[in-house]
């Protein structure tokens, strides 16, 4: 072997060495033990109070929580609940001033279609867990807040 020969077999394997050692770290849990609170921005604390809100608000309708903030790279589901044999997508929408239309005209065309990808993601496996595999008939709810008032809105969406 080589001087050159051996000086490149060393630094492939350091970058190999490099790369492992950076997928271990990304791989690796968060250093924080499960006691500690996770921070929470006051925007997220905002959201989390009108998410709960809203399932309370649901529950006393008769709906059953399925899931909740289901995550894809499309979006977020805030809500996944069963009504009958409805599946449920709920959205979770809150503004303190109806200026620009309120909380229900923030959900436009380009929100829609994102959860519509979402949810066709997530619908398999809420399928399989809660309706024996098979697809049951899904619909688009919202549940908005303008002023702090909630109201739900049934079919809020539908795709075409």
């Amino acid at each position: 072997m080589t001087d050159d020969t051996l000086r490149l077999a060393c630094e492939l394997a350091l970058v190999a060495r490099r790369r492992a050692d950076k997928r271990r770290r990304r791989a690796r849990p968060s250093a924080s033990p499960d006691d500690t609170p996770v921070r929470r921005s006051p925007m997220q604390r905002r959201g989390d109070f009108h998410e709960d809100a809203a399932l309370r608000l649901l529950l006393a309708q008769g709906l059953v929580l399925l899931a909740r903030n289901l995550w894809t790279r499309a979006g977020e589901i805030d809500l996944a609940m069963r009504d009958g044999d409805t599946l449920v997508f709920v959205e979770v929408r809150a503004r303190g001033r109806t200026r620009y239309g309120g909380a229900a005209a923030s959900i436009g065309r380009d929100k829609q279609a994102r959860l519509a990808r979402a949810a066709a993601q997530w619908l398999p496996e809420l399928a399989r867990r809660h309706w024996h595999g098979t697809p049951p008939a899904a619909r688009f709810d919202a549940v908005v807040f303008d002023d702090g008032q909630p109201q739900w809105l049934r079919g809020a969406f539908l795709l075409a």
